[in-house]
């Protein structure tokens, strides 16, 4: 890709592309790796390489978008986005389409990983996933199945605009899911793990989300689920890790502050208004210590900053692109996003969590007679109320201000900005955990976390088999 951000830049120079408002071309070359392990046993090895382009055209207040494999004809590329944007009229009701001003940016964002992806060679990979296979089997006899799927990214892609914007962006994305499934008592059970990183390369698998690590995880999680008591049903004081907690940041509130959906979500009419406690404040950062969604300049061009969502307790900003960053009048985050060269950048989250308070997690159970504390969840769903339903993969009693035995079957329930009302608590721990959200058929890397939290009875409802 050397001579590539030239012929892209030339290519901006036609008479066409001088005729139009904006135009913005990406391109990428990459390749990806694919290893699936069950048990003893490798079930898949790929690895393929990808390459193309796309181009992005505002042009009298209307969109369009082409996309071309390989990089031979951008101009035909780019013909055809403006070509769509001439038939494609503007949504009903929305205004014609405006960015707000930024400065051009031109940069190299470079890749700093230790030991870069592609040059592990395939059956270190393999191993890695066979030792984690086997020590998940062979930890319990009750324990039949373990699967590990593994995929990583590594190569560039590239922004260049009319505007002057020349981004290189180095790529390197590794994840790896883990499950775990059994049978005890004539119930089945499972459990699972994802971890991922877009910062370390396998040194994140060496140093840090290590074999042992995942193995020792699910194994706590799926014995929590064999040997676990049958939950109760009701609402009870309670307090999440912060995995649940993330989940909370992300699926039921950090969705509600992306400004394509704020006006019809359950922010829509408190912006400005007091929706927690003073000491609750949520962000969306591009840089995290190993943050999954971290980003230096975004896929528009706009250099990322932290998005305050809520400060203090109160509703704050709105994440954005260029395009609702001028719709209202503010300036942007950097939250335009796409899964690849294939997709036009969308508003989506990077690392999205509570900032942590000033408890010990002692002191968030002290005084709890009867509760739960809930450390992992598996699954779920949420709506644009803020209302969410998600299933708990690890769980214990709270009895006594103590943690007690584990709880399997757990589920738990509740409106989101309802229960922002309701903590009672913040710990002075931090955890961000990686995971992807699903947008609009586009699926991107992001993070979630923050600190343990208490919550009060009422703010949620728990469901059990008990």
């Amino acid at each position: 890709m050397s001579d590539l951000p030239d012929r892209l830049a030339k290519a901006l120079g036609s008479r066409l592309c001088s005729s139009l408002d904006y135009v913005e071309l990406r391109a990428e070359s990459t390749v990806h790796t694919a290893i699936d392990q069950r048990d003893s046993g490798v079930e898949v090895i790929s690895r393929r390489y990808e390459s193309g382009h796309s181009a992005r055209v505002l042009n009298n207040g209307c969109w369009g978008f082409s996309v071309s494999d390989g990089f031979r004809d951008i101009q035909s590329t780019i013909r055809n986005a403006a070509k769509a944007a001439s038939v494609v009229p503007p949504r009903e009701g929305e205004a014609p389409a405006e960015l707000c001003m930024i400065k051009p940016v031109q940069r190299h964002v470079r890749s700093r990983t230790r030991k870069p992806l592609q040059e592990i060679d395939m059956d270190e990979k393999i191993s890695f996933l066979k030792e984690i296979c086997l020590g998940v089997i062979h930890s319990d006899s009750r324990i039949t199945t373990s699967v590990t799927n593994y995929r990583d990214t590594s190569g560039q892609k590239l922004l260049v605009t009319s505007e002057g914007t020349c981004v290189v962006t180095d790529v390197s994305l590794a994840d790896l899911m883990t499950a775990a499934s059994g049978r005890v008592a004539g119930r089945s059970v499972s459990s699972r793990d994802e971890v991922g990183t877009v910062t370390r390369g396998w040194d994140f698998f060496e140093k840090k989300e290590t074999a042992k690590t995942i193995t020792d995880r699910l194994v706590k999680r799926i014995q929590g689920q064999m040997n676990g008591i049958p939950a109760k049903r009701g609402t009870f004081p309670c307090i999440l890790s912060p995995r649940v907690v993330g989940m909370l940041a992300h699926e039921a509130l950090g969705h509600l502050a992306e400004a394509d959906s704020f006006s019809t979500g359950a922010f829509g009419d408190l912006e400005g208004k007091r929706v927690a406690p003073e000491n609750i404040t949520i962000l969306d950062s591009p840089s995290i210590n190993d943050g999954f969604g971290n980003i230096k300049i975004d896929d528009e061009g706009v250099v990322a900053r932290d998005a305050v969502l809520i400060r203090n307790g109160v509703l704050g900003e709105q994440m954005t692109d260029r395009e609702w960053a001028a719709r209202l009048g503010t300036p942007p985050t950097g939250n335009a996003r796409a899964e690849s060269y294939r997709a036009p950048p969308i508003i989506r989250m990077r690392n999205t969590y509570f900032a942590r308070g000033d408890m010990s997690l002692d002191e968030l159970l002290e005084g709890k007679k009867f509760g739960y504390y809930c450390v992992d969840v598996k699954g779920g769903q949420t709506e644009t109320n803020s209302s969410f339903q998600v299933g708990i993969q690890e769980c214990y009693e709270i009895r006594d201000g103590e943690i007690s035995k584990p709880v399997r079957d757990l589920a738990l329930s509740g409106i989101a900005v309802d229960s922002l009302q309701m903590i009672d608590g913040l710990g002075d721990d931090f955890e961000i955990e990686s995971s992807y959200c699903g947008k609009l058929f586009q699926y991107m890397a992001t993070s979630d976390g923050g600190p343990h939290m208490s919550l009060k009875k009422g703010a949620i409802v728990f469901g059990g088999s008990g």
